[in-house]
């Protein structure tokens, strides 16, 4: 097989050291409700996952983006191959995996979905936008909706006989969702009419399955205006009888597919709402704190993204700079890529970015496990607040990062990184809305330090540094490991520093800290990864590759990645944004 024809390379060696080296899953695998779970149990299907993402997934990436979804006769129609590997997804239970067993789930932990997840998506993430919004509805309706409603639709979602999107984002309205103006009217039977026009909606139609579940909010009579009027309904492709069955065609229509820089083979659709049949779920006015539980979701996963893509990217870099031969003494053989210094530059970078957040990816799902298996209401309690301070950073920083690996490896293969024969250049597409959707990457800085930092008076955040200093304490005396716990000390102390100025800011003082929010997130980002680091190369301490290949990444994120963290403190600080000295007509003039 030629460096062109691998499709995509599991990180299964990766995967197997994080789960069974770095952390500890005795708190999680053998109790309620995972309690027939085991480590044995969670590699076998996370080696299982890397097969069908290498076998079915991987081939029909490329040819996704080449042909697309199409709206044909008002209905789309998705590209090659997808239909077949969405039956086969479905047959082998990949929906449900972490969805409970009385709906038909294979009730797994958490843990163990986000590492399926990060090969679904690194395989294909156009496929792999599909079955994610099905998990997060099944979600949000089995902890909200009405008995009946739940018991007819959460099985379906979970076998994916039927799908589901997420209706949030109006014309005037996309982040501003307060402004949201669909309406919904009683009917006088239980259901309701909505009317409206929703934009972005991921899989919004498509021929792979027979119903989809639209999650919409809405407006009711007399709401109040502002989130708190907002209410959240199912609005079914095929308007439900009594007995919650299909029946005929709902005035719920696409209007258009996208025509987009990536994710070709996602339709992303316009929806229209003509007098639409639907169904409250989660109470009046209670929308988005309902629809939050499925976003929640969502945002771990789009996180995942990038990592998933920043690690498919890295697999082909390494590949392709191994084989191909260019450079070197003119009187000798040309040497492979991998030799030149530059090249292997970005090579440790874009590893070293990986495996960290990969870590990082493992350690919030773990987290979000512990919420609900942890022995005491105390430890849950602690699990789900350290949850709540990494998922923005998951999302933000993990997208920005996969973003910049994926476009090192374009520049690794060079120009035949740049044309679409190589794979790569895709990867830089599809990926770069990942930092739009599901909340911007500035709305995950602002909700990390006005929210999360300022708002709960530092109680996640003092939890977060605690437990990295604790990690640091407890490597106090290994000298091989000096040089990423110094990085980690010093990471400390700038966001210690930061982090004390925000909380010190008068209420009116606190846009400063929203002009330093995103580089914020970005040094806690650095942060975090290096605490990873420190983990990894704590238990690398054998003579195998693996374990070598350990060490030597987390010196190199030591001493030449950590180093960013002295500009983003800069930036971080109050008042270093300076965005507000131009009034708004001059900072637009262009003349």
């Amino acid at each position: 097989m030629t460096m062109n024809e691998r499709h995509y390379v599991p990180p299964l060696e990766d995967v197997r050291f994080l789960l069974e080296e770095v952390f500890d899953l005795g708190d999680v695998l053998g109790r309620d409700p995972y309690r027939d779970a085991d480590i044995e149990v969670a590699l076998a299907v996370l080696e299982q996952a890397g097969r069908f993402a290498a076998d079915v997934l991987g081939p029909i990436n490329a040819v996704g983006d080449a042909v697309g979804s199409h709206l044909v006769d008002g209905a789309v129609r998705t590209p090659p191959g997808f239909k077949d590997a969405y039956r086969r997804y479905c047959e082998a239970g990949w929906v449900g995996l972490d969805l409970p067993a009385q709906y038909g789930g294979q009730g797994l932990p958490l843990v163990v979905q986000a590492g399926v997840a990060e090969m679904v998506t690194g395989s294909c993430m156009a496929f792999s936008m599909l079955p994610l919004m099905g998990r997060a509805a099944s979600r949000l309706l089995v902890g909200h909706a009405e008995a009946g409603l739940r018991d007819a639709i959460v099985p379906r979602l979970v076998s994916g006989e039927w799908t589901a999107t997420i209706c949030i984002s109006e014309p005037q309205a996309g982040s501003d969702v307060g402004r949201i103006s669909t309406r919904a009217a009683p009917r006088g039977d239980g259901s309701w009419a909505l009317t409206g026009t929703k934009i972005f909606i991921t899989y919004g139609d498509h021929d792979l399955a027979a119903q989809i579940i639209h999650m919409v909010l809405a407006r009711t009579p007399g709401a109040p205006a502002g989130t708190r009027g907002l209410s959240l309904f199912i609005v079914p492709k095929f308007a439900l009888t009594r007995d919650w069955v299909p029946g005929e065609r709902n005035a719920a229509t696409v209007a258009r597919v996208e025509h987009k820089m990536g994710l070709k083979a996602s339709p992303t659709c316009v929806l229209d709402l003509d007098g639409a049949q639907g169904f409250m779920v989660g109470g009046e006015g209670n929308g988005l704190k309902t629809m939050f539980d499925m976003v929640n979701v969502m945002r771990l996963e789009t996180g995942i993204q990038g990592l998933a893509v920043g690690g498919a990217a890295t697999a082909k870099a390494l590949a392709y700079t191994e084989q191909r031969l260019q450079g070197g003494a003119a009187e000798a053989a040309p040497v492979p890529l991998i030799a030149h210094a530059d090249v292997r530059r970005m090579l440790y970078t874009m590893r070293a970015r990986v495996e960290a957040m990969r870590a990082m990816m493992f350690e919030t799902a773990l987290q979000l496990d512990l919420a609900v298996t942890a022995a005491s209401e105390e430890e849950r309690v602690a699990a789900r607040e350290q949850a709540q301070w990494l998922l923005p950073i998951c999302k933000a920083f993990f997208t920005a990062t996969g973003f910049e690996v994926a476009n090192l490896a374009v520049q690794c293969f060079g120009g035949h990184g740049y044309v679409s024969d190589a794979g790569v250049e895709q990867y830089v597409r599809d990926l770069r809305v990942a930092s739009i959707y599901e909340g911007t990457n500035g709305i995950q800085a602002f909700d990390l330090v006005v929210r999360k930092l300022i708002g709960d008076e530092g109680r996640r955040y003092g939890e977060f540094v605690g437990r990295i200093r604790r990690d640091v304490g407890l490597t106090a005396h290994r000298d091989d490991m000096r040089g990423i716990r110094a990085a980690v000390v010093d990471g400390l102390g700038r966001i210690e520093r930061v982090s004390a100025a925000y909380r010190a800011l008068a209420p009116g003082q606190r846009r400063s800290a929203e002009g330093g929010a995103a580089a914020f997130l970005a040094l806690a980002g650095r942060v975090a990864s290096a605490w990873m680091w420190l983990r990894m190369a704590a238990v690398a301490t054998g003579p195998s590759a693996l374990h070598r290949r350990k060490r030597e990444l987390a010196a190199f994120y030591a001493a030449y990645l950590m180093p960013e963290i002295l500009a983003l403190e800069r930036q971080a600080l109050p008042g270093a944004a300076c965005v507000d000295g131009l009034d708004a007509g001059t900072l637009a003039d262009y003349a």
